[in-house]
C-alpha cells in the first residue's frame, strides 16, 4: 500500500514476443530484413523456476556496463520498484545502450526467460529519434522503425551478441515501443546455441538517443526438483539456533518457494524494508513490496529479520536536504529537521506493522543502524551524513526512536561487516560498551560475517567471545563463504576442490559457534542459492562465484553438508 498519495497506475499488461535469432553475424555492407515480431506463445511458464540473474539496482549498477558511448549510473526515485533504476544516458547512436555480461549466467542448449523492464527517462535529453543509418548500427540491424512524433515514444530492444565459429552474431530478441509515462516489459525465451563464447545482453533502441531507464531485470530457467531426501537445515540446527537466508520477491514463489518453506525459518527482506524502497519521497510511503515478503512469511509461520532503519546507502538524498534544496548541517535547526524525518519515519513503520498485521506483526528483529563502525576514527563511527549533521549521537538516536516505536519485546542490532578482523572488532566493541553505558537500548550486535576461505574461523571465534563478555545478543546476518581468494580473482569455472574445501569452513565455523553456547542466537546466510548471491555482481561480474549452501540447480552443497551432516563430506 501508498500511504498519502494514491498508488502509481503501472502498464496494464506487457507485450511478449518471441525470439527471432539471426542467421549469422552482418556486416556492415549488409541491410537486413526488418525484424518480424509475432506474439508469443501462450503457453503457461515453467512453474518450477529458479531465477539465475536478478538486477534491481538497489545498491549499484550490478554489473552491467555503458556500451558505445552511453553511461550507467543508478537513479533514486524513478524506478518501476523499490528505490532506484538504472539510467543510460549519454547515447550518440541507437545501439548504445545498457550491456550485461552472460558469461557463465546462462547454460547454453538450455531455454531461460528474460524479462527487463523499460522506459524512456521522464524529461531526458535525445528524445529526437536518430536518423537511420544505411551503413548499419553496432548490431548491423537498419530495418526501419516507426517513432511517435516528437520522440516521446520509441522502440526499445533487447539483443544477445555472442561469438561462434570466431564471428560476432546479433540475436534480436525482443523489441516493442516504449514511451516516458509507463515502465514496459521487454520478455521472451532464449536459448544460447551450443558452442557460443561470450553472450552479453544488452538494451538498445531503434531510433531515438533519448535517456534509457532499466529496471527489474530477470533470467530464469526451469529448475530441478527440490531434493526432499534430505534433513531441513532449520530442524538439523533447531538446538543451535534459528536459520534464515536474505530474500527478494522472486524467492517466493515456484521451485525457490519449496527450498525457502522446507530449510528456513526467518527471512530478511534484501530491500523491501530498507529507508530507500518504503518512503522514496518525502512523506510517500510504499509497501507493497514489504508486504509481498511479510506476507508469504505470515502464511508460512517465518519470523523476519528488519533490514534496515539507519544505513548511509539506503537513506534518500531528500532526508539530508532542506526544502531549499541546500544539505542540511549541523545547526540545531538542521539537526532538529533531519531526527524529525528519522523519527517519522521509524513511527510510519511500525504503525504500519501493526495496522496491517496485529500481534501476528513477523519482524521480530531489526537492524537499527548498518555498517556505522569505522576503527580508523577516534570515536570508531564512520563520517557518514548521518554523522555530519547529528554527530556521534545519531546513534543512539536511532536506538531510542526504534526503541519507543517498535516497544520493548523488539530486538534491535548494531549491524556491520568485517566484525571478525581485529581492528573493526575493537571498535565495534568500543562503541557498542558507550552505548550501553549511556543506556541506549541496544540489544545486540549483528556480524554479518561475509569473509573467504583464506579468513581464519579463529578470528570469527575470538569475535563471538568478545562480544559474549559484553553480554549482548549476537546474530550472524548476512552469513556467506567466497569461494574465490579475493574479490579480484577471476574465476573461469566453479572448482570442485574448492567447494569441497567451503563445506570443511562451514563445519569449522558451527564448531566454532558450538564451542560457545547460546552466544549465537540466529544465524542467516545472505542468499537462497548461488545464482542469487550478491557477489556474483559484486565488485565486477563473478558469475562462478558459489559462497552460499544450495547451487544454482537449488540442490545442496558441500556447504550444506558442513552444517547438517559433516560424515557426507568427500
Amino acid at each position: 500500500m501508498r500511504r498519502l498519495i494514491p498508488a502509481l497506475i503501472l502498464a496494464a499488461g506487457a507485450l511478449v514476443l518471441v525470439v527471432v535469432l539471426l542467421a549469422g553475424p552482418l556486416s556492415p555492407s549488409q541491410e537486413p530484413e526488418p525484424t518480424a515480431a509475432a506474439p508469443a506463445s501462450t503457453a503457461a511458464a515453467p512453474e518450477r523456476v529458479s531465477t539465475v540473474l536478478s538486477s534491481e539496482f538497489e545498491d549499484g549498477t550490478d554489473g552491467w556496463e555503458g556500451l558505445g558511448t552511453a553511461e550507467v549510473t543508478t537513479r533514486e526515485g524513478d524506478a518501476r520498484s523499490g528505490a532506484s533504476s538504472l539510467l543510460v544516458s549519454g547515447r550518440t547512436e541507437a545501439w548504445n545502450g545498457a550491456l550485461l555480461d552472460l558469461q557463465g549466467v546462462v547454460t547454453p542448449g538450455t531455454e531461460h526467460t528474460l524479462s527487463v523492464w523499460v522506459r524512456l527517462a521522464p524529461g531526458a535529453a535525445g528524445t529526437e529519434p536518430a536518423a537511420a543509418d544505411a551503413g548499419g548500427d553496432e548490431t548491423g540491424d537498419t530495418g526501419d522503425r516507426a517513432v511517435a512524433a516528437g520522440g516521446e515514444a520509441d522502440e526499445l530492444q533487447l539483443t544477445v551478441r555472442r561469438d561462434a565459429d570466431g564471428e560476432r552474431v546479433y540475436d534480436h530478441l525482443v523489441h516493442t515501443p516504449v514511451g516516458t509515462d509507463a515502465w514496459v516489459e521487454l520478455r521472451t525465451a532464449y536459448t544460447l546455441p551450443e558452442g557460443s563464447q561470450h553472450p552479453e545482453l544488452y538494451v538498445e533502441s531503434t531510433g531515438t538517443l533519448a535517456d534509457l531507464l532499466v529496471d527489474d531485470v530477470t533470467v530464469t530457467k526451469e529448475a530441478p526438483p527440490v531434493q526432499t531426501d534430505i534433513p531441513a537445515l532449520r530442524d538439523a540446527l533447531a538446538a543451535d539456533f534459528p536459520v534464515g537466508t536474505a530474500v527478494g520477491r522472486q524467492d517466493l514463489e515456484g521451485a525457490p518457494a519449496e527450498l525457502l518453506t522446507r530449510h528456513f525459518s526467518t527471512i530478511t527482506p534484501e530491500n523491501a524494508l530498507k529507508p530507500t524502497s518504503l518512503q522514496p519521497h518525502e512523506g510517500e510511503f510504499t509497501f507493497e513490496q514489504a508486504d509481498q515478503v511479510l506476507d508469504f512469511a505470515v502464511e508460512h509461520g517465518l519470523a523476519v529479520h528488519g533490514h534496515t532503519l539507519v544505513w548511509h546507502r539506503s537513506t534518500p538524498d531528500w532526508f539530508f536536504r532542506a526544502a531549499d534544496g541546500r544539505e542540511l548541517g549541523p545547526s540545531a535547526e538542521d539537526q532538529a529537521l533531519l531526527l524529525a524525518r528519522l523519527e517519522a519515519h521509524v513511527r510510519a513503520v511500525a504503525d504500519h506493522l501493526q495496522e496491517r498485521y496485529g500481534d501476528a506483526n513477523p519482524v521480530r528483529t531489526w537492524d537499527v543502524v548498518n555498517e556505522a563502525i569505522d576503527p580508523e576514527e577516534d570515536d570508531g563511527l564512520r563520517r557518514n551524513q548521518w554523522y555530519a549533521v547529528l554527530g556521534p549521537e545519531y546513534v543512539a538516536h536511532a536506538f531510542r526512536i526504534a526503541r519507543e516505536a517498535f516497544g520493548p519485546d523488539t530486538v534491535l542490532y548494531l549491524n556491520d561487516y568485517g566484525t571478525e578482523g581485529a581492528a573493526k572488532r575493537r571498535a565495534a566493541a568500543d562503541v557498542v560498551r558507550r552505548l550501553l553505558d549511556e543506556g541506549v537500548p541496544v540489544d545486540g550486535v549483528g556480524h554479518q560475517m561475509h569473509v573467504n576461505l583464506g579468513v581464519p574461523v579463529s578470528r570469527i571465534e575470538d569475535t563471538i567471545a568478545t562480544f559474549a563478555d559484553l553480554g549482548v545478543r549476537q546474530a550472524v546476518t548476512e552469513l556467506d563463504v567466497a569461494i574465490a581468494e579475493s574479490p579480484d580473482e577471476a574465476l573461469d569455472h566453479t572448482p570442485r576442490e574448492r567447494l569441497d574445501e567451503q563445506g570443511l569452513y562451514y563445519q569449522d565455523l558451527l564448531a566454532a559457534f558450538r564451542r560457545h553456547p547460546g552466544a549465537v542466537s540466529s544465524l542467516s546466510v545472505w542468499g537462497l542459492y548461488d545464482a542469487r548471491s550478491w557477489l556474483r555482481a559484486w565488485p565486477t561480474e563473478r558469475p562462478y562465484e558459489a559462497p552460499l549452501l544450495f547451487d544454482g540447480d537449488l540442490q545442496a552443497k558441500p556447504a550444506y553438508w558442513g552444517l547438517v551432516d559433516p560424515a557426507r563430506l568427500d
